[in-house]
Order: structure tokens, then C-alpha cells, then sequence
């Protein structure tokens, strides 16, 4: 029945619900009503709260996305990529990231806002839409003057819906390309989904070796993690891992103190005075694709830019939240890029992750126990989402049994754990996954569906197929790179 279908995007519900013609007026004065809570960044508007996580909230948790598990690999990366390439393409891929996450927000103004039956009767309802994506692209940052033309385009878009249970990323898919634009997208997706939870695993059964190295234990030690990682993935929404995410973020900040402090101790500042000895270019095409792949993995906010969209209180402030969390990210991986590889120029050179680098110490000890806590809290910022894909996909709704989403979140991370047993490397299954999932479906999908969805031919048209043509081509020659890199290694 209509009353239990899973809620699918908020600010369109009230289109999808109408039901009864009679009611018709009411709904479009309420739709036609102008606007109340649209106020200035400034004014404070998205930091109150009320059943969702607060901008600041969701920023840590874009912020612990970011610097989960893929921070480990970014002096491989910064050693791959060169001193001046490994700085500037940082900070090109958050803007891009940013772009494409805008991309995702416009598609919401494309979407039919009513069904069919009412459509010759309220035709009012555009001008609430266009206030709508007004507002929605006010707080994003990324305010133009097409929306009205964008909104008419909405209207020739089919009105028929995309089947129950579909994400709102499924439900742009679904208006743009049909349904096998939604097929391959969940099927990309739960490659993504899984690919980072195998990467995580990956990380922490490293980490776990590194400790009890030479004992013949280690088996049962890598059970209690993972138990950990499938209490928390079976967390209603994201909201509730918030609280996790700042102990992440200091967990993760002291490990790189201690990092940072074992490289001082041990080869003091001259890895500054010789900087020059630094490549400061990739030295080859697949090295730029390792670098890629690693820093794109890292980055990989714009799948789950919904996710987290709809976990919020306020969800048009998104983009502030998306700003936040994307600089301080930034600012976080030139240290642990560039300024980790320096301090330890002239003794490692850095062929996995960071930790290799550190001599066996308790002090190594002590930073792979705050590692091993760090990958587990994150996890679940993928396995919650990953779990709602599949329970909606199989008709599991909110208001069902807990069990039920119990069983399935639970039997999704054993098995990404019995995967990433036989996964060869850490570096080279993030390379790959970060070139060819996260690429597919946070650079090239996003412009794709714009352009699907609206007839611009203005300054955004040409945005988006200069940013579709760029993922096309940075997906296929990375991809290819380290699949090879990834089959050489094992």
C-alpha cells in the first residue's frame, strides 16, 4: 500500500501521495505557499536540529569518510604521484568531487513532481519546485539562473515511478536512463560498497599482523573487530554514528602525531633540506594511476551524497556540510601525503601502506591498535548504506522487524570479510576500486544523468560534458593501469 512504501525523496513525497483529485486544491496552496525557512548561511538556520544530524555532524562524518582507511596509502601515493602533482591534484579532485556532488543535487530539480493525474491540474506546482531548487542550490553553492528552464524540461520527464525500495541516487538513475540505468547502477554500487568494505578488512587483518606477528592466534583476534564493525553496521542510519566519528577523528590525528614523531626522531628535518632530491612528477602512466586510484578512494563522498543528505535535519545544507568536510580533508592529506614522505625520505621508501614505516616498537603497537579502531568505526559509514540497497532491493522496509536487517547487514560483512582473505595487497585493491567504482559512480554517472535529464545548453551543459568526458577517460586509462598492477601482484 501507498501508506507503507519506503519514503524516497522527501521534498517530492507529497507529489508522489496524491491520491484523491479532491484534495488537489489544498495540496497546491500548500505548494504554492511562499517559502518560510529559506534564510542566509549566515543566519544559523542549518545548524539547528531536530530528528537528523546537524551540518557540523555531518561534516565529521563526510570528514571520518575521507580519512578512513585510504589515508594510509597516501605517502604511496604522494611517492607515485610527485611533490607538485601530488598537491595540486588534490586539491583539483575536491573541487571536482564538489562539482559532481552538485551534479547529483541538480538532477533533484530535473525530476517529475507530480503524478499524472494531476498534471493538467496544478501546473502551478513548477513555481514551488523552481523555489525549491532555488533553495536547495542557494545553500550548495552553485546558484544560476536556468532553473526555470530546467524545471519545464522536469515536466516532459516520465511520471511513473521507479520500483519501491529505490534509493534516491536509484531514483535519478531510474528518470534519466530507465531501468537499466537503475540495474547498472546498483550493480555498481554494491561493487563499490563491497569493494571498500574488502578494503577495509584488508586493512585491518594488516594491521592485526603487524602486532601478533609469529603467533599462531591470529585467526581468533581478527574475529573481534569484525564483530565490532557488525554491531555498528547495524545502526538505523548514519545520524547515529556521528558520535563515533569524532573519537575516529582523534584516533586517527594521534596516529600520525606518533607518525610524524617517530620520523623526527629518527631522520630530523632532512628530508626538507633535500627536498629536491623528491620527484616532483609521475614518473609513468601507471604511477599516475596508482596516485589516482588512491587519492579518488579517499575522496569518494559523491556516491553517498544522499546518504548523508537525507540523514540530515536540515538537508539543504548539504553543501555546507560537503565544504566542511572536503577542506578539512585537504588540509589533512597534505600532511599525511607530502609531509609524511619527506620526514621519511632518506629511510623508506613507501611500496604499501604508512605503517610499513615504523620500526617494531610499543609505540608501533600503540598506532595499529588506534588504526585497527579507526578502519572499524568507518566501516560501517559504508556497510549502513550498503544495507539499505539491498533491503529495499528485497522489500525490507524501515518498519519491518529489526531482524531482519540485523541478518542481512550481518551476513553482507562476513562475507566481505571471507573476501578480503584472499585479497593480494592493501594499496593495490584501493588503487583499483578508487579508479574504476568510486570514478564510475561519483564522476562519470553524475553529468551523465544531468545531461539525460535536462536540455540545458548554457554554462552548465558545457560543465557537465567536459566533466562526463573527463571521468570517462581518467575511468578507462586508470582503471586498466592498475587492474594490471593489481593481477601482477598477486
Amino acid at each position: 500500500m501507498a501508506s507503507e512504501r519506503r519514503q524516497l525523496i522527501p521534498q517530492q513525497e507529497l507529489h508522489f501521495e496524491i491520491s484523491d483529485v479532491s484534495d488537489l486544491s489544498i495540496k497546491c496552496k500548500e505548494l504554492l505557499s511562499p517559502p518560510t525557512d529559506i534564510r542566509p548561511l549566515v543566519g544559523g538556520d542549518c545548524q539547528e536540529s531536530k530528528n537528523g544530524a546537524t551540518v557540523f555532524q555531518t561534516s565529521l562524518n563526510i570528514t571520518k569518510l575521507c580519512m578512513g582507511t585510504g589515508t594510509l596509502a597516501l605517502p604511496f601515493a604522494a611517492q607515485k604521484g610527485g611533490l607538485v602533482f601530488n598537491m595540486v591534484g588534490l586539491g583539483v579532485i575536491v573541487v571536482w568531487n564538489y562539482y559532481s556532488a552538485d551534479c547529483l543535487l541538480r538532477c533533484l530539480d530535473y525530476l517529475p513532481q507530480k503524478t499524472d493525474q494531476t498534471k493538467n491540474e496544478c501546473n502551478n506546482m513548477k513555481l514551488s519546485s523552481a523555489n525549491q531548487g532555488a533553495e536547495n542550490r542557494e545553500f550548495y553553492g552553485a546558484i544560476n539562473d536556468r532553473f526555470v528552464v530546467r524545471i519545464k524540461n522536469a515536466s516532459d520527464t516520465r511520471c511513473s515511478l521507479p520500483p519501491e525500495g529505490t534509493t534516491t541516487y536509484g531514483v535519478v538513475a531510474w528518470h534519466a536512463c530507465g531501468s537499466s540505468g537503475l540495474i547498472i547502477l546498483d550493480l555498481l554500487m554494491v561493487l563499490l560498497f563491497v569493494g571498500l568494505l574488502i578494503a577495509y578488512q584488508v586493512a585491518i587483518f594488516s594491521f592485526i599482523d603487524g602486532i601478533i606477528r609469529g603467533t599462531g592466534c591470529r585467526v581468533y583476534y581478527k574475529v573481534f573487530p569484525s564483530l565490532v564493525v557488525v554491531l555498528l553496521s547495524c545502526a538505523r542510519d548514519i545520524s547515529f554514528l556521528s558520535k563515533f566519528s569524532v573519537v575516529g577523528l582523534l584516533a586517527l590525528a594521534l596516529s600520525f602525531g606518533v607518525i610524524s614523531w617517530e620520523g623526527l626522531k629518527e631522520n630530523g628535518l632532512s628530508g626538507f633540506s633535500d627536498i629536491m632530491d623528491v620527484n616532483f612528477w609521475p614518473e609513468s602512466l601507471s604511477a599516475a594511476s596508482s596516485w589516482f586510484g588512491v587519492v579518488v578512494f579517499g575522496y569518494g563522498v559523491v556516491p553517498f551524497i544522499f546518504t548523508f543528505k537525507d540523514s540530515m535535519a536540515k538537508p539543504s545544507c548539504i553543501g555546507v556540510s560537503t565544504k566542511i568536510g572536503l577542506t578539512i580533508a585537504y588540509a589533512f592529506y597534505l600532511f599525511a601525503s607530502n609531509g609524511i614522505r619527506i620526514l621519511f625520505l632518506h629511510a623508506h621508501s613507501f611500496d604499501g601502506d604508512v605503517l610499513q614505516a615504523l620500526p617494531d616498537s610499543p609505540i608501533s603497537l600503540v598506532v595499529r591498535l588506534l588504526m585497527i579502531f579507526v578502519v572499524t568505526v568507518t566501516a560501517p559509514l559504508v556497510a549502513v548504506p550498503c544495507g539499505e540497497m539491498i533491503e529495499g532491493k528485497l522489500g525490507i522496509y524501515s518498519n519491518d522487524l529489526i531482524y531482519k536487517r540485523v541478518i542481512i547487514r550481518s551476513l553482507l560483512c562476513v562475507m566481505c570479510t571471507l573476501l578480503a582473505a584472499f585479497v593480494p595487497g592493501f594499496v593495490n585493491i584501493i588503487s583499483f576500486v578508487g579508479c574504476f567504482c568510486v570514478s564510475m559512480t561519483g564522476f562519470v554517472l553524475p553529468p551523465l544523468f544531468c545531461l539525460r535529464l535536462s536540455n540545458d545548453t548554457g554554462t552548465c551543459f558545457l560543465r557537465d560534458v567536459t566533466l562526463l568526458l573527463l571521468g570517462l577517460i581518467t575511468t578507462a586509462v586508470t582503471s586498466i593501469m592498475t587492474f594490471h598492477d593489481l593481477l601482477d601482484s598477486t
